[in-house]
């Protein structure tokens, strides 16, 4: 059996330490920045859910833009049409409807290796896409749905902390959740037999371990935690459209992880923040800015050896896929 991953490596108490900073700073930032912020670790939650595919399974995967639409979907929908049961409820079946999503992705990967599960994942994140596209009267298309306030998570807490407020707290409490998630998982039995499955498939099921079981549990985390981030978007910022279960927001979670860095506790947040803030500074640009944060970007990933660790555990996979 595998041993911890020597890429995944981190401490407890300095999660703890940016969860109580991301708190602090609450009372600190402008509104602008509470709203920045408050996105940020909404979609860094999304990051988490494609670590847990890369990090633990192996998996590099092109279609988690589907799990976090569906999560939104699941949710919005859910919200928009049934008055039972509230945001929790509707957070539920966002939850629900990733799930179900992670567990076809997951019979995808279960049959291709290498880039051949790359291309299939993207087909399948570009078939709900089409899917989204051709029901137009039921998800909006690329317009999206605006959902009414009252649906939204932000308006049931308003009176509480201000729409503003519930809005940063909310996705506080869910990434705490995702962190806390990996944290457990990485160090528990169900993590380290990942890990193995990752590093050497055939190895693990010679010692009598199920593969497609560990894989099935593994990509749902995954999807899960994709989903809560899809849910938590629809539910606080009261909008879905079928743009995010395009290619770019396959791509983006890749981005996050390979600038985050090795560290699978605090990697998806520490690159979704830094691509955030610095696409956020870039925006102001009216021409070029998105070759000043690619250039950014590049300068980030290539200082302290980012790439290092990404090109050996790709090598490694590479390897084992032969």
């Amino acid at each position: 059996m595998a041993g911890r991953s020597r890429y995944s490596v981190g401490t407890p108490v300095l999660s703890a330490i940016v969860i109580t900073a991301l708190a602090l700073l609450y009372t600190l930032l402008p509104d602008y920045g509470r709203t920045l912020l408050a996105r940020i670790m909404v979609l860094s939650i999304y990051s988490y859910g494609f670590a847990v595919s890369f990090h633990l399974l192996g998996v590099m995967s092109l279609g988690h833009a589907a799990l976090f639409a569906s999560g939104m979907y699941g949710a919005g929908l859910y919200a928009l049409r049934s008055p039972v049961g509230g945001p929790p409820a509707a957070l539920a079946a966002g939850l629900a409807s990733s799930l179900i999503v992670s567990v076809i992705l997951c019979l995808v990967t279960l049959r291709t290796r290498g880039p051949y599960t790359m291309i299939a994942t993207l087909l399948l994140s570009q078939a709900l896409y089409l899917l989204m596209l051709h029901f137009n009267e039921v998800t909006g298309g690329e317009q999206g749905i605006v959902l009414p306030r009252q649906a939204t998570v932000a308006w049931q807490l308003e009176g509480v902390l201000g729409e503003a407020g519930s809005r940063y707290f909310i996705a506080l409490a869910g990434l705490t959740a995702a962190v806390l998630s990996v944290l457990l998982l990485q160090r528990s039995r169900l993590g380290r037999i990942l890990l193995a499955l990752r590093d050497d498939e055939d190895k693990l099921e010679s010692l009598g371990y199920d593969r497609r079981l560990y894989r099935f549990i593994g990509f749902s985390v995954s999807g899960l935690l994709s989903g809560l981030s899809g849910s938590l978007y629809a539910l606080t910022y009261g909008y879905m459209g079928a743009g995010f279960a395009g290619v770019m927001y396959s791509v983006q979670p890749i981005l996050w992880v390979l600038v985050g860095g090795p560290v699978i506790e605090l990697s998806p947040f520490i690159g979704c923040l830094a691509v955030g803030i610095l696409s956020d500074l870039a925006s102001g640009l009216v021409r070029g800015h998105v070759l000043v944060v690619g250039l950014g970007l590049v300068a980030i990933a290539l200082s302290n050896r980012r790439l290092a660790w990404m090109s050996r555990l790709l090598g490694r996979l590479e390897g084992v896929g032969r």
